[in-house]
């Protein structure tokens, strides 16, 4: 779900996160994280609490907004957290809410990993056709704008 937001790229970590995670079309997929080596058994020293989205989309998965923050550039920088049964994977994902735009910059299998990771899924680009990026992004820019 590529953000203005390019701290910490580089490293064997950040390629292998890319490989792992990237689908065909250099692509990374939100709705199937937790089914690659990428997710994480949960087993965070210290969880932190987020914000359940509403993503009708994928009832199997449980979505949740860590943070989000604006750029200077004026798009929203979000961490998002995936739950399916024990499995969890974590996003970073940037938004231009006035365009209508999404992309995903990062995956991990924590928030602290997520943070440096980089999974870029190409730049900024509109979410039609895809409902899951759509009500990811109507939620974020509801709670950016509020």
């Amino acid at each position: 779900m590529a953000f203005s937001l390019l701290a910490a790229c580089g490293g064997a970590n950040s390629r292998d996160v890319t490989e792992v995670a990237a689908t065909g079309d250099n692509g990374v997929s939100l709705r199937n994280l937790v089914d690659t080596p990428i997710a994480g058994d949960g087993a965070e020293r210290y969880k932190l609490e987020g914000v359940a989205i509403p993503t009708p989309s994928d009832p199997r998965s449980r979505y949740e907004l860590l943070r989000q923050r604006r750029t200077a550039a004026g798009t929203t920088i979000a961490i998002l957290r995936q739950q399916r049964g024990t499995k969890v994977a974590y996003a970073r994902t940037e938004l231009d809410c006035e365009q209508g735009l999404f992309h995903i910059v990062g995956v991990a299998d924590t928030r602290a990993h997520v943070e440096t990771y980089t999974a870029h899924d190409g730049p900024l680009r509109p979410t039609e056709g895809m409902p899951l990026r759509q009500e990811l992004s109507r939620f974020i820019c509801e709670r950016a704008n509020a």
